[in-house]
């Protein structure tokens, strides 16, 4: 699922006609990338923003962008990547993404919790160039109606030690409500169980990382996937094949 992220980069780097300068330093000759990145997402959305990291560079020989991870100040909570052009002159963020992202995950985490405060939840919004600059009129479901081809993935990861007293019925019960009543949204659920210790290292990678998934792969190799898609809210497997894939054993 999470393929088309970097199907969507690969384009981006494309049109900024990739070259082969390879990963920059934080710090370059002349202004800071990171002032240059704070100034362009200051001059957008009319807030403050923390920079963490940049690198990446793309174009020319000399790199003509870079990317940073972002977040709005004091909410490292909503981490998000920008490409941003060396000069300063453009830039393509992921702010909107994020701010739908979280939205995602509170109202389902709030629901997974009738299951299990054992679980980790990583939401993916694909890659959509918009003209939102007032976060305040960012909605997911004024999103969904605008750009309904755009692909959500909600990867959720439950301790299949504490999920072995939760009866499979129960469980598909709870998705079931969730899409249907809180977010009728055409979506991918993806369920890993898996223990508490990769639990707590995808939390822990998330905290320092936006949309950057080759280690989160890593960690959940081999454990099988329960996925299913989602349709308009309406989950698209029978239960008895859902109970099927499930492995909480």
């Amino acid at each position: 699922m999470r393929k088309v992220k970097i199907a969507a980069l690969s384009l981006l780097a494309i049109i900024s006609l990739l070259g082969v300068s390879g990963c920059m330093s934080f710090f370059s000759k002349g202004e800071d990338r990171a002032d240059i990145a704070k100034k362009l997402l200051k001059e957008k959305y009319n807030e403050d923003f923390s920079i963490y990291t940049s690198g990446e560079g793309y174009g020319t020989l000399t790199g003509n962008t870079f990317k940073v991870v972002a977040s709005p100040e004091g909410n490292k909570d909503l981490m998000f990547e920008a490409k941003v052009q060396k000069e300063g002159k453009w830039m393509i963020d992921e702010y909107v993404e994020a701010l739908l992202e979280d939205e995602i995950k509170q109202t389902a985490s709030d629901k997974i919790r009738e299951l299990t405060d054992d679980f980790f939840l990583k939401i993916y919004v694909g890659f959509a160039d918009t003209d939102y600059t007032d976060k305040s009129k960012v909605s997911l479901e004024d999103f969904s109606k605008g750009y309904t081809n755009v692909p959500i993935v909600l990867t959720l990861l439950l301790d299949k030690t504490a999920m072995t007293n939760i009866e499979a019925e129960k469980e598909f019960q709870v998705y079931q409500e969730l899409f249907a009543e809180k977010l009728p949204i055409n979506a991918a659920l993806e369920i890993y169980y898996t223990d508490t210790e990769t639990l707590q290292k995808s939390e822990e990678y998330f905290k320092k990382n936006a949309e950057t998934y080759d280690d989160f792969d890593q960690m959940l190799e081999g454990f099988k996937e329960n996925g299913f898609g989602i349709n308009e809210g309406q989950i698209n497997i029978p239960i008895d094949q859902f109970i099927e894939q499930r492995q909480v054993q």
